[in-house]
């Protein structure tokens, strides 16, 4: 990534406006429903700069995702790094509860970005595509086998394969979760507004819950 720079009056310089715009109008419409011309108007840019800078709007969209990914992999690692250590400290048991916490936080922190990072996600599994592998190839699958080696601590009665199962079913379920988020998500619909996903809290606690017992359990036989 180009290194970007800061004027004397503290401005961001044009190619990381143009960076903060998209991400801001990708999480807000997505980024199909996004125009370069909205992106650049609200960077403050002229209309050829997206080109100038990035090559395209797929070039854009991909340094956004890869962005939010290496946003998420700091912030999970920092903690994950902290809590082993803590744990290690002490002399406690990896708890599967304080991992869980650690996977799930770049999702609601903020909770706009984390729904964009989901849907990129959501992307790759249903249209991978060389942009999105690179991606993934650079900052979330380091992140994971880094992740599953703590899970594996949390029970090493269960094979390592079986802990690769639940990691990635953990994903599906997380990421299905953040991208039904609208007024009318089916949550709501459903429940008659008893439960809503677009309450980030209580998302958040009852998903945090819902994995906590579907990684914990035991395989059905």
């Amino acid at each position: 990534m180009k290194a970007s720079t800061i004027d004397p009056n503290g401005n961001a310089d044009a190619r990381e406006r143009i960076l903060i715009a998209a991400e801001s109008l990708f999480a807000q419409k997505g980024v199909e429903k996004t125009s370069t011309r909205e992106i650049t108007a609200q960077a403050a840019v002229n209309v050829a700069s997206v080109n100038y800078y990035f090559r395209s709007k797929e070039a854009l969209a991909e340094e956004i995702f890869a962005r939010l990914a290496e946003r998420a992999m700091n912030m999970r690692l920092a903690d994950l790094s902290a809590y082993m250590q803590a744990a290690e400290s002490k002399g406690e048991p990896v708890r599967l509860e304080a991992l869980i916490a650690c996977f799930v936080r770049p999702y609601f922190e903020p909770t706009k970005t984390g729904q964009l990072f989901a849907r990129f996600i959501l992307q790759h599994r249903l249209q991978p595509s060389a942009m999105t592998k690179r991606v993934y190839d650079q900052y979330l699958d380091p992140f994971a086998l880094e992740f599953i080696d703590a899970l594996c601590r949390t029970d090493p009665h269960v094979p390592r394969a079986e802990w690769i199962w639940r990691y990635t079913l953990m994903i599906g379920t997380v990421v299905l979760a953040v991208t039904d988020t609208t007024a009318d998500n089916r949550l709501a619909t459903l429940s008659k507004g008893m439960a809503d996903a677009a309450r980030s809290d209580e998302l958040k606690r009852n998903l945090t819950g819902f994995l906590c017992a579907a990684l914990s359990g035991k395989r059905a036989s």
